[in-house]
């Protein structure tokens, strides 16, 4: 899809031009007793559902969270014993269409039950409401929008943060310049300033995540981005922003670390090959554990699951080019939220998910345990 639709009811929101929200559902989540799972949506005073019952939390250690769209399949799914500390959710554009998306999504959440405590993380889609690729630098109503949609729904939920992308995506590989990547973190500053601001009102961390050379967006496209690929992108847009936190995906950033290495594309396409030869001949950092070391004074959150090649992410723990062991005991002294991510064959099912679930829990609490407590 390409271009403005025909209409665009997501222009209708209940957040006022600031982007402060002025609905009921702001702030931290309303106090009720905890529901058993037959009790049925939690109704308040107004006649609206409530969210459901957990919430925000100030761990001092590290937690395992599971990746989930917010489908009622992937829910029950992901909070079945064993429970996970929390869930981090990734919002579809499809989920904040349309009038009735918030309603839509709220009653997805209304049956559950999570346990005190747990954890939400918020994340946001590769694609905006007009049909481009959401980006950084756009300035678009409709990337404003999708942001003032997750987080008007991570506040209802008491999430701890909202995760969007580093990006400013192409089909076109000839915007992989160092000068194209100055104009785009220029560009960035200004929704990312407003993004911040944004979540602070909310008492959400607003947090960054990196992108892989070759983006896949989902729909097995070839997509090119000046920004968000390398460690210093990142650092640009902390020092730029300071209130801004990081997301590290680590499939991302060993994809990133093969490009760099010269790993060669698995497709002919000529503009997959430019984009290969432009990493290869501007080199980077050589191991995973260098593409991470300067940025974890600013990481909250990690992405967790193994790469191959330039194109293969959401591997299992222990398949692929990462040492995810090594990575993950560098981060967990730092990281606050640890997101299983590996890609299951049935996303209704996180069968690989849990098996990372189990394989992370002893490894980020003894890392961090050894490293004296968790992140700030």
């Amino acid at each position: 899809m390409t271009g403005q639709p025909a209409s665009t009811p997501w222009q209708s929101t209940s957040f006022g031009s600031s982007g402060t929200p002025s609905g009921p559902m702001t702030g931290q989540p309303v106090s009720t007793p905890r529901q058993s799972p037959g009790d049925g949506p939690r109704i308040g005073s107004a006649g609206e559902v409530l969210p459901p019952t957990g919430g925000r939390s100030s761990p001092a250690r590290s937690y395992v969270l599971l990746k989930a769209r917010p489908t009622a399949a992937q829910l029950r799914d992901r909070l079945a014993p064993p429970v996970p500390d929390g869930m981090e959710l990734y919002i579809h554009e499809q989920d904040l269409s349309g009038d009735g998306w918030f309603e839509r999504l709220a009653g997805q959440f209304a049956p559950l039950a999570p346990p005190p405590g747990f954890i939400w993380i918020v994340e946001g889609p590769v694609w905006s409401l007009d049909g481009e690729l959401f980006g950084l630098c756009r300035q678009a109503e409709a990337d404003r929008e999708v942001t003032r949609r997750l987080v008007r729904l991570a506040s209802w939920l008491g999430a701890a943060a909202v995760n969007i992308h580093c990006v400013d995506g192409t089909p076109d590989p000839a915007c992989l310049s160092e000068m194209s990547r100055r104009a785009a973190l220029d560009r960035a500053v200004p929704f990312l300033e407003w993004y911040v601001a944004l979540c602070r009102q909310a008492g959400l961390v607003p947090l960054i995540e990196n992108v892989p050379p070759i983006c896949r967006m989902r729909r097995a496209a070839f997509i090119y981005t000046p920004i968000g690929v390398e460690p210093r992108d990142l650092l640009a847009c902390v020092q730029a922003v300071p209130e801004l936190r990081l997301t590290l995906d680590t499939s991302h950033a060993q994809l990133a670390v093969n490009a760099f290495r010269g790993v060669p594309p698995e497709h002919g396409d000529e503009r997959l090959m430019a984009a290969a030869r432009f990493y290869r001949e501007q080199g980077g950092a050589p191991s995973l554990g260098e593409f991470l070391a300067p940025l974890l004074p600013w990481t909250v959150s990690v992405h967790v699951s193994n790469a191959a090649g330039l194109l293969a992410e959401g591997l299992p723990h222990d398949q692929g080019d990462a040492d995810l062991e090594a990575a993950i005991r560098q981060l967990a002294g730092q990281a606050r939220y640890f997101v299983t991510e590996p890609i299951d064959p049935d996303d209704d099912h996180a069968v690989l998910k849990r098996r990372m679930q189990r394989w992370l829990e002893p490894l980020v609490r003894g890392a961090g345990e050894a490293a004296g407590g968790g992140a700030a």
